[in-house]
């Protein structure tokens, strides 16, 4: 059996749990349907199911329990679901495209790919060690890249860019485009982290990665179309945004955030359809860019 048969497998079995409890015999069913829909041999055990659920639970972060009670099986979301759901996502599109025939003029995917991939493991894997890197970094206005040493502690994910979180030689929080690194070594032997900040809060607090320290969170409010209103609801800007009004004429939306580019850049993106109501500073940044020659 190929691992991609056990990957298709798996997701077949996710994709079931989210609908509900499950029985044996409704699984089994399932895919063996899938079997012949997909050409593939997905028929299961209950001996490989087990392991199966192992396995999903070390790669998606998800844990489907089977009751005695009941007989059946029933997936506990956790909270790294969310931080899994797009490698689940590009499994399913290997599963749709894998197998089929030249698709020239039927499928159109997107040219413009996350950036930064390559450095990812190596720069996942010293974040787990504790250990330092040593990188040759260039960014996008400086003509020369430089040597840096930096100690990772996490990766965030942008507007199809990596971005790893490191102390920097000063014990300044940086931020560094996986793009822009040119080469990247460990340097062996475990470091003592410095106290971090709360970066899931860091991250709440603002559109994109860039947070000022000095700067305050402000309420803002942004006001939709009914069209465009429709599109902010199943692909909401922000984790923690508020519906204020939803009376299908407008959406409108209240952020606790800081006020930065990324933001009034977000805001431009969405042209007349999209109004900003608050805060007062924000509305008269957005005006006087909006007056300017640069637009």
């Amino acid at each position: 059996m190929s691992k991609l048969e056990s990957l298709f497998r798996q997701i077949e079995i996710i994709k079931v749990a989210k609908k509900g409890t499950f029985t044996w015999e409704k699984l089994s069913n399932h895919l063996d349907r899938k079997s012949e829909e997909l050409a593939y041999n997905l028929s299961i055990s209950r001996r490989t199911l087990v392991r199966d659920l192992r396995e999903i639970e070390q790669l998606f972060g998800l844990s489907i329990s089977y009751s005695f009670k009941s007989g059946s099986y029933q997936l506990q979301e956790k909270d790294s679901w969310e931080s899994n759901i797009e490698l689940l996502e590009s499994f399913e599109t290997i599963q749709a495209f894998g197998r089929r025939k030249p698709l020239n003029g039927k499928v159109f995917f997107e040219k413009r790919l996350a950036r930064g991939t390559a450095y990812l493991k190596p720069v996942l894997d010293a974040i787990q060690a504790k250990e330092s890197l040593q990188v040759i970094y260039q960014k996008c206005w400086q003509e020369e890249a430089n040597v840096r040493t930096i100690l990772p502690i996490a990766l965030k994910e942008y507007k199809h860019r990596w971005y790893v979180i490191a102390w920097n030689e000063d014990k300044y929080l940086r931020n560094y485009g996986l793009d822009r690194i040119k080469s990247l070594d460990r340097i062996p032997g475990q470091q003592q982290i410095p106290e971090t900040p709360d970066l899931v809060k860091r991250f709440d607090e603002v559109i994109g990665i860039i947070n000022s320290a000095e700067q305050a969170i402000e309420t803002v409010i942004l006001t939709f179309t009914e069209f465009k209103g429709r599109y902010i609801k199943s692909m909401p800007w922000h984790a923690i945004q508020t519906i204020l009004v939803d009376d299908g004429n407008m959406l409108t939306i209240s952020l606790q955030i800081k006020i930065n580019y990324e933001l009034i850049s977000d805001i431009f993106s969405h042209g007349d359809e999209v109004r900003v109501d608050g805060s007062k500073r924000l509305r008269e940044m957005v005006r006087n860019i909006s007056n300017s020659k640069l637009i």
